[in-house]
């Protein structure tokens, strides 16, 4: 008998967030295969009816995942006929109790060696960093680790959004726990509407012939500091340079990076949050957009999924979390360091160059398919059913 697929989160839509999105992407992908597909989520904003979706069960239960919600879990999926496989959507931070919720790792654990079940855990992000200060945040970190520990102790598969994830949590799982990488596929697919690049281009660049350098984001602390000082700098080299800045936040950044260049806020066009298809034509209508990441560019970064799906020229930077197949082709434009002059200057070349953009366009989509797509993830997914 077929198994069922129960997707637990500790989000998904209406609610917003990147594993929302990515658990509504990946429920509706198994369902096109042929998969029971059943979401298990806390209570949505607005009370967002359970039922089914599109195919997808979806089941909301009564708190974040608490006493109620794993009793109620338990009571589902021992309801339901036949062979299961759970695959946990774990960020730490999203299974309530202010990130320590390690009532619910122990569920997890319980379930995988009391059942029958199929267990495993898709690692979007493994801990919270111990820190010098504050030091009450430690507490947060060790408690986190020791979740892993409870996770990757029975769960028969770990899967990690980032190679770098697996190198962290080794660490702390038995020697013969099986880790695959399993990249995060962009959630704003390629939309093809000329009309509506078009409306995008003449809203940004009214004159003919401006280059439009491009960002797409949540403007979060860790990039914005790298992200400001080189769009700055690309405002103050190049007169004639207009920027568009894409996503919740934009406006706000914007401000910030006006603050003390008043005249800048006529080249920049904060687009604000978008539906999918206003993000994809956002985003071709810019010439090459720039996405700065502290510890690289890798493949659990949406944003740069979505650049690469809409065939956009991307500028970024490498890291200590950057895969080796970023490098397999002219898939990107890498800068030398990463640091804003580098950046910039990595920026600036690609922008004079028509030729490297449309092969940066090219490569970048043809790397998206080979290695990113949703369906290696499906695939990875069903061949985890077989023997180790």
């Amino acid at each position: 008998m077929t198994a069922s697929w129960h997707l637990i989160t500790g989000e998904y839509p209406p609610q917003g967030g990147g594993v929302a999105d990515y658990t509504a992407l990946l429920a509706s992908a198994l369902v096109a295969v042929g998969a029971d597909v059943h979401v298990w989520a806390p209570p949505a904003p607005a009370g967002a009816p359970a039922g089914v979706a599109n195919g997808v069960h979806v089941h909301r239960l009564p708190d974040p995942f608490g006493e109620g919600a794993l009793r109620e879990l338990t009571r589902g999926l021992d309801g339901t006929v036949g062979p299961r496989t759970l695959v946990v959507q774990y960020v730490p931070h999203a299974f309530g109790a202010r990130g320590m919720n390690l009532r619910f790792c122990r569920w997890v654990q319980h379930r995988a060696r009391t059942t029958r079940d199929d267990v495993r855990v898709m690692f979007h992000e493994p801990y919270y960093p111990f820190a010098l200060w504050p030091l009450h945040r430690n507490i947060l970190a060790l408690v986190n680790r020791l979740m892993a520990v409870l996770l990757l102790s029975d769960s028969r598969i770990a899967y990690v959004s980032t190679r770098a994830w697996q190198r962290r949590l080794a660490r702390y799982a038995p020697r013969a726990r099986r880790f695959v990488w399993l990249p995060i596929p962009a959630s704003i697919p390629f939309v093809q509407d000329a009309a509506r690049v078009a409306a995008w281009r003449t809203r940004i660049a009214p004159q003919a012939g401006s280059r439009v350098v491009g960002h797409f984001g949540t403007y979060g602390a860790l990039v914005s500091r790298l992200l400001e000082p080189v769009l700055a700098l690309l405002l103050q080299q190049h007169a004639d340079l207009l920027l568009c800045l894409i996503g919740p936040g934009s406006e706000a950044f914007t401000s910030r990076l006006c603050a003390n260049n008043a005249g800048w806020r006529e080249r920049i066009t904060a687009a604000g949050r978008l539906s999918a298809p206003e993000v994809s034509a956002c985003l071709q209508a810019c010439d090459v957009v720039v996405q700065p990441y502290a510890d690289g560019a890798s493949g659990r970064r949406t944003t740069l999924m979505a650049a690469l799906v809409n065939e956009v020229p991307v500028v970024t930077n490498p890291g200590p979390a950057t895969e080796a197949e970023w490098t397999e082709q002219e898939a990107v434009a890498f800068a030398p360091r990463a640091d804003p002059q580098a950046i910039c200057a990595t920026v600036w070349r690609v922008v004079e160059d028509d030729a490297l953009r449309g092969r940066l366009a090219q490569g970048g989509a043809s790397l998206y398919a080979r290695r990113f797509a949703i369906t290696h993830t499906v695939h990875a997914l069903f061949a985890g059913q077989e023997a180790p």
